[in-house]
């Protein structure tokens, strides 16, 4: 385990960053993989007559789901499973003029340059992008320009859109661990982004390219993207199966702003990672923290 700080971080850790360090020294030990399998199959439980309404609703209130948005009312949704992936009401995320929006519900905790092909995970940990989007350590030699990050908590909308118009070209599984992507993690695992299972999408942008990375984390065993519908992610097979596995498309798929790219059965992250020419040379306000965003909100330059 590779533990790096600045002086300013170690000022901001928790008081309990030493059972923390511990924490994620005991989770270099667990099956987070299977662990993650099991949740996924207990949140599809269709619990008997009687219990189902309670123990649904009871997830909902320990998440604070706001249900209001969504598309049916609780009573709809028989599994837990069912309820954190449920779709939204029409007109719920309206999507913002301009060229980017939020892929998703959640924080954008990163918006900056990638620098020699490196992105920032936190002060002091970077990490590869280009191992990000391959499963390789090789370089592509492709111009990196600029990445965002946006994690997504318990409670949110759990469905990713596309942040952009453009074309799907291909979709990469690579698999990895499950580790928790959340900060005591972020702050404590070296290139965490690299090392987690996730599904990359590779898309034509304004005649350049930009990947949209979902990346799993604990207890989001199963990543969906209705591009590849016979395709799971986590699934009991893929337990036993290291391969990378791959759909291109004979002919690139059209992409609107706000068109659904897939679904995290919990909460977890995406990472949008940018080639120049892409951006035709124009930038992003640099961003470092959490900033609520919802899907379809803007993420424009400036």
């Amino acid at each position: 385990m590779t533990v790096s700080y600045t002086a300013s971080e170690i000022r901001h850790l928790p008081s309990n960053s030493n059972a923390m360090n511990f924490a994620a020294l005991v989770f270099h030990l667990l099956p987070k993989n299977l662990i993650s399998f099991c949740v996924g199959a207990l949140f599809r439980v269709k619990w008997p007559g009687p219990l189902e309404g309670p123990v649904v609703k009871g997830f909902a209130r320990i998440f604070k789901i706001d249900m209001s948005e969504a598309e049916h009312p609780i009573e709809h949704y028989k599994t837990i499973e069912d309820l954190f992936t449920r779709k939204l009401k029409d007109g719920a995320r309206p999507v913002a003029e301009g060229r980017i929006v939020s892929p998703a519900d959640g924080c954008l905790s990163r918006s900056l340059p990638i620098t020699a092909g490196m992105a920032l995970q936190v002060k002091g940990i970077e990490y590869s992008v280009d191992e990000m989007i391959t499963g390789s350590t090789k370089e592509t030699g492709i111009d990196w320009d600029w990445f965002q990050t946006v994690y997504l908590a318990p409670h949110n909308y759990h469905r990713v859109h596309s942040p952009f118009d453009g074309r799907l070209l291909s979709i990469k599984h690579i698999p990895g661990q499950l580790w928790p992507v959340n900060v005591p993690f972020v702050l404590r695992i070296f290139k965490l982004f690299c090392r987690n299972e996730r599904l990359v999408f590779e898309c034509e942008v304004a005649g350049g390219r930009a990947w949209v990375v979902m990346v799993g984390a604990l207890n989001v065993g199963r990543m969906l993207t209705p591009f590849w519908p016979e395709f799971v992610t986590n699934s009991f097979e893929q337990q036993f199966d290291a391969d990378i596995n791959f759909k291109t498309f004979d002919k690139p798929v059209s992409l609107r702003k706000g068109d659904e790219l897939g679904t995290f059965m919990l909460g977890s992250t995406v990472v949008i990672a940018y080639d120049k020419p892409s951006l035709s040379g124009e930038s992003f306000q640099k961003h470092y923290g959490d900033k609520p965003v919802r899907m379809g909100g803007s993420l424009e330059e400036r």
